[in-house]
């Protein structure tokens, strides 16, 4: 199978890179802005190191999984796994700042489910998911820092 790649960025000119970090390191608070998260629990902390045990699912759909979390302040963030319903999966945001104040954040991921189904409808709904994560990134960020 083909791995589901996918990017999408926003722009957030009234967040610094420091507080939109916070957010996306904030992995516990992922089922608040992260489509079908039902659970995400740090498991264990190591430095800058996060085990992570998820709980994902939609309709008959579900699906428990460990991921691993590096972080480096302020800028990146890269999260993957090959555990559960993934051959592969990488998630990568980056923060950079935008001229005086704001940030740019940026989410790069690739994926491969085990299963064909689960992987087939993993591409279509790739659209909407992307779209309802950056919406709900924002919504957080509003909610948080006002």
């Amino acid at each position: 199978m083909l791995p589901i790649a996918g990017r999408f960025a926003a722009d957030f000119p009234d967040y610094s890179c420091e507080q939109l970090f916070a957010l996306a390191v904030d992995i516990e608070r992922y089922p608040t802005f992260i489509p079908w998260c039902r659970e995400a629990r740090i498991v264990k902390r190591d430095g800058m190191v996060l085990e992570v045990d998820n709980h994902f699912g939609a309709g008959p759909l579900d699906a428990s999984f460990h991921t691993r979390a590096v972080a480096e302040p302020p800028n990146r963030l890269d999260i993957t796994s090959d555990h559960g319903p993934f051959s592969a999966f990488q998630l990568v945001w980056t923060f950079t700042p935008l001229n005086e104040s704001g940030c740019r954040v940026v989410a790069e991921y690739s994926m491969v489910l085990r299963s064909p189904l689960v992987h087939g409808l993993a591409r279509l709904t790739q659209p909407e998911a992307e779209r309802k994560i950056v919406q709900r990134f924002r919504e957080r960020a509003l909610a948080v820092y006002g």
